[in-house]
């Protein structure tokens, strides 16, 4: 009796250890599945969407395995599972954090209205706790940005990896430091006799500079443009500032009309730099402000790709009748 208790005990426990290392360690075919780990889940939580998703053979022989290495943390992401599997790696990589990449992706350029759109967007963030943009400003104190009236400008163009459940006020947070410390260090470095009086003036000229849409190898000597036009005192004529300033009425083509609405962002009607930036600008267009091209050019005008500069108003027309005639082109 004794005999055949035993047998039956070895033979339940054989029979356990094999469904054991089935379950961890033979490869399932699994379709393409998708299993998403918000921040902040209990062991309980993510063992249930695991279930849920039906990508583990045996979920208790899972639950035992994870108890027996020691009960690790099991990290947020998001998690593609397909082809052959082993119960094994899904643990390995619950443990290691191996997620799906989620990325928020700030272009230069991108405006602060884009930025809120894109984190309304951006799958799986929190986007739910983000301020309203105006006080977005006050949020960013937190980074170091203390005497600022708008975010604008305030967030470095970079790609922010996230997991899902991330608060999107984290992420601008990290976008705003990481462009308070750039701003810092290269305005440390600047070029001497910018008729620049602070930091954040260099960060306004530089989203100036990125909206005008030139290519990096012309961005300093468009940034020598404007800065020696503040130095004279001459407006910056700048039409993205205009296009900023319509904001929604901007119909993608300036008219006589729009060069005159009346906004302090109007750097047609008025002369220095606009009450805040108008874009997040790139590390390229703050480094070319700083550190601009050495020359005595005022005027701009760009043609098919290329660029053509003038030092005074009559070679500027000159230029214009020469390249633009039946053309479209940007000037300042």
């Amino acid at each position: 009796m004794i005999r055949a208790s035993l047998k039956a005990f070895l033979l339940l426990f054989l029979l356990v250890v094999g469904d054991f290392l089935y379950a961890l360690y033979w490869p399932r075919t699994i379709g393409p599945t998708d299993v998403v780990i918000f921040r902040g889940s209990g062991a309980d939580a993510v063992f249930a969407q695991l279930e849920k998703a039906e990508v583990l053979a045996q979920p208790w022989m899972f639950r035992l395995s994870w108890v027996l290495r020691g009960r690790p943390p099991l990290h947020a992401g998001l998690y593609r599972f397909q082809g052959r599997v082993r119960g094994l790696t899904i643990l390995d990589d619950l443990i290691a954090g191996r997620s799906v990449p989620l990325n928020f992706t700030i272009v230069p350029g991108t405006r602060l209205q884009q930025v809120y759109d894109l984190a309304r967007q951006a799958p799986y963030l929190d986007a739910h706790s983000l301020p309203p943009r105006e006080a977005l400003a006050v949020l960013l104190r937190q980074a170091g940005w203390r005497r600022v009236r708008s975010a604008e400008g305030l967030l470095q163009p970079d790609s922010y990896r996230y997991v899902p459940g991330d608060p999107a006020t984290a992420v601008l947070l990290r976008a705003a430091r990481g462009m308070h410390r750039e701003l810092e260090r290269l305005w440390a470095g600047r070029a001497p006799d910018l008729p620049l009086q602070t930091p954040y003036q260099a960060l306004i000229l530089a989203s100036i500079v990125q909206k005008e849409g030139a290519p990096a190898a012309q961005q300093e000597r468009i940034a020598a443009v404007f800065l020696n036009r503040l130095r004279l005192g001459m407006p910056l004529q700048s039409d993205p500032t205009v296009i900023y300033a319509l904001g929604d009425q901007y119909r993608g083509k300036l008219s006589p009309a729009d060069m005159r609405v009346a906004s302090p962002y109007n750097t047609y009607l008025h002369p220095g730099l606009p009450p805040t930036p108008i874009s997040m600008p790139g590390l390229q267009a703050l480094a070319a402000v700083l550190h601009p091209a050495q020359t005595k050019d005022l005027y701009f005008i760009a043609k098919d790709g290329q660029y053509h500069y003038s030092q005074d108003y009559a070679e500027h027309l000159r230029q214009i009748r020469h390249y633009l005639q039946g053309g479209k082109a940007a000037h300042g």
